[in-house]
């Protein structure tokens, strides 16, 4: 499974994030999109959300897809954890 991290800019109000999540949602290759610290008490946190995508997922199209929407601040993958 691979997550986009993304970032919603702080001008963004509370009721177009979650527009802005639905959309992501409804995307056909993602599985989840949500807040990474929904109950934080930090703005900052609060802007910070991810995509989970369906294995065997377009990556790279729902990355631009991300990236392109206007209420998005950046959207990357995060960095390949080593065990």
């Amino acid at each position: 499974m691979t997550d986009i991290m993304f970032t919603i800019r702080a001008s963004v109000s509370l009721e177009q994030r979650a527009l802005v999540l639905s959309r992501i949602q409804a995307m056909p290759d993602v599985e989840l999109a949500a807040p990474v610290k929904r109950d934080s008490s930090s703005e900052t946190l609060q802007r910070i959300h991810f995509a989970r995508l369906k294995e065997h997922s377009e990556v790279t199209g729902c990355l631009s897809a991300i990236r392109e929407m206007p209420e998005v601040e950046n959207a990357s993958l995060p960095a390949r954890r080593g065990m």
